[in-house]
C-alpha cells in the first residue's frame, strides 16, 4: 500500500475543474491505438448529453488509461473487441453518499476474463494476470477513481469483463 501511495505522489488533492469525459476517453483510445495492437477493435458507446464532471483530466487519463490497455492486452492475442460505453444515472448511492447524478463509464472486453484465483484480489497491488504485469494499474486506478468520491467495479467470465467506473457528476469536497 505504501509504494501505491508513494506512486500516486503527494497527498494533497489535485484542482479538479470541469472535465469532459469524452475529450479524456478520447484520449485515451489515440494513446492506446497508437501502441499498435493489430487485430484489435475500439468501439465508443458515448452518451452526448454527458455534463462536465469536477475532476483532475491528467488523473482521470491515467486511471483510464490503464483500464484500456489491460482490455486491449486481455484481447490482443487474438484480437477482439474493447468497447467503451458512458451513460448518466440517476439517484445513485456510492459509498454511503446519495448522488443526484452520476457518471458510468464500461470499459468492456471479449477476452478470456479474469482468472478466478485472482478476482477476489485484483485491486490489491502487485496482483496481475499476466506474467509481465506490475500489478498496479487497477489499484492506482481504483485509487483515483475513489478520489473523486466514486465507486469501481467489475463482472468478469470467459468471453466478457466489464470494468465499471461510476462517479458523481457534482462535485465532492
Amino acid at each position: 500500500r505504501k509504494l501505491v501511495d508513494r506512486m500516486l505522489g503527494p497527498r494533497s488533492q489535485l484542482r479538479k475543474e470541469p472535465t469532459n469525459i469524452h475529450e479524456v476517453l478520447e484520449h485515451v483510445c489515440q494513446v492506446v491505438e497508437a501502441e499498435n495492437h493489430d487485430g484489435v477493435v475500439i468501439l465508443r458507446d458515448y452518451d452526448p448529453s454527458l455534463p462536465e464532471l469536477p475532476a483532475n483530466r491528467d488523473e482521470l487519463i491515467q486511471a483510464f488509461l490503464n483500464l484500456v490497455r489491460n482490455a486491449v492486452q486481455a484481447v490482443s492475442a487474438n484480437g477482439g473487441e474493447v468497447a467503451i460505453k458512458t451513460r448518466a444515472q440517476r439517484a445513485i448511492t456510492l459509498a454511503s453518499k446519495f448522488h443526484k447524478l452520476v457518471l458510468s463509464v464500461e470499459i468492456i472486453d471479449n477476452g478470456p476474463g479474469v482468472d478466478e484465483e485472482i478476482a477476489d484480489s485484483i485491486f490489491f497491488p502487485m496482483v496481475s494476470g499476466r506474467s509481465e504485469g506490475s500489478g498496479l494499474g487497477l489499484p492506482l486506478s481504483q485509487a483515483v477513481v475513489n478520489g473523486f468520491g466514486g465507486l469501481f467495479a467489475f463482472t468478469s467470465e470467459p468471453g466478457q469483463s466489464i470494468f465499471t467506473v461510476w462517479v458523481p457528476l457534482e462535485a465532492t469536497s
